[in-house]
């Protein structure tokens, strides 16, 4: 049965407070920088780094001395620089770096504690304890992401994030998401005292040729679409991290809607809060953009045109658009408006 509207709303309002906070958090960080690198501290501990090696010391100094001494003949005062301003907020991608913790908060709000109407007193304490050790393994994930990326910033000017793909609050919010579904997938915030046994796979019977066929359609699809994408600028030139987040959505949407033309025909309620949704994402975002003048949209973007050029003012159109296919599918799904309408049956009397 469909979510109220009510709770619909309420479910959404929730899960866009928590995402902006979260980028508040590494909005803060960047603030905390202004116009300074932080660089390794190398008089502390083991060549800097503590905590088996994956977080460092740092300390803030000001660009211009960084940029002084690394650029001299002298590479014994060289700085080991470990981010900069941007790094951590992705103020200029607002929208695309919005939509991953939106994702995230979705997950772990409408289908791990079932909020807003299917909190299971309960079960409640347990899917707690699930989320906390999605975010433990979430930051330890990370910490050894942000050591490796920091081991492969070799050029000295560099930025260990240097574009929307790899942005820290977008790395932390990505395992979330992995994690969030690993556990929902095993069951481990909804035990269950009786177990049922597993089906006996020799009376299955598969449908596998279709699957697959539709599903490398679909994958075909999106190929030509993110090589389109990329000619045009309308995407990162690492097209790496643009295709794997639509190579996700074919997942998911085959996932949510099935696997063939035949079973999407069905569910035009979830086709069209998600194309609808995205629609109106993408219009909401490039208002905020002229709006705040320093939160960019990702696309038809002043900062980024000023930041790139105006050639690559749209290249965060793609990963936009792929993000928010996923949101506002997974949304149809949370407040269960994914499926096929049920039409009334009439009863004879």
């Amino acid at each position: 049965m469909p979510m109220s509207i009510k709770n619909a709303i309420l479910l959404f309002v929730v899960v866009a407070i928590c995402a902006a906070f979260s980028m508040r958090m590494f909005q803060g960080l960047d603030e905390m920088m202004g116009d300074q690198y932080w660089v390794v501290d190398t008089t502390q501990g083991d060549h800097g780094w503590y905590a088996m090696g994956l977080l460092p010391h740092v300390k803030t100094v000001a660009k211009d001395v960084v940029k002084a001494a690394n650029t001299d003949a002298d590479k014994s005062n060289d700085y080991e620089i470990y981010a900069q301003a941007g790094d951590f907020a992705g103020n200029s991608v607002y929208g695309i770096c919005y939509g991953i913790p939106l994702i995230m908060y979705l997950i772990w709000f409408a289908f791990i504690l079932g909020f807003p109407d299917r909190v299971d007193p309960y079960l409640l304490p347990r899917k707690i304890f699930t989320l906390a050790v999605i975010t433990c393994c979430s930051i330890v994930v990370n910490l050894f992401l942000m050591r490796i990326t920091a081991d492969f910033a070799t050029d000295p000017m560099s930025r260990i994030a240097n574009v929307a793909g790899n942005h820290a609050s977008l790395l932390f919010h990505n395992a979330g998401i992995w994690f969030a579904i690993l556990f929902s997938a095993l069951g481990t915030h909804a035990h269950s005292a009786q177990e049922t046994s597993a089906p006996d796979s020799r009376q299955w019977q598969t449908q596998a040729n279709e699957k697959f066929s539709w599903m490398f359609i679909l994958l075909g699809a999106v190929t030509v679409l993110e090589l389109f994408l990329v000619k045009g600028k309308l995407a990162l030139p690492d097209a790496a991290v643009d295709y794997s987040v639509w190579i996700i959505w074919v997942v998911i949407f085959m996932r949510m809607f099935g696997f063939s033309p035949k079973y999407w025909v069905k569910r035009g309620r979830g086709l069209a809060i998600m194309f609808v949704g995205t629609a109106l994402t993408l219009v909401a975002f490039y208002f905020l953009e002229r709006f705040t003048g320093n939160l960019g949209a990702g696309f038809a973007s002043p900062i980024l045109a000023k930041a790139l050029g105006v050639e690559n003012q749209n290249i965060g159109l793609s990963l936009m658009i792929s993000i928010y296919l996923i949101f506002w599918m997974e949304f149809s799904a949370a407040i269960r408006m994914n499926g096929p309408a049920k039409k009334a049956v009439e009863q004879k009397h």
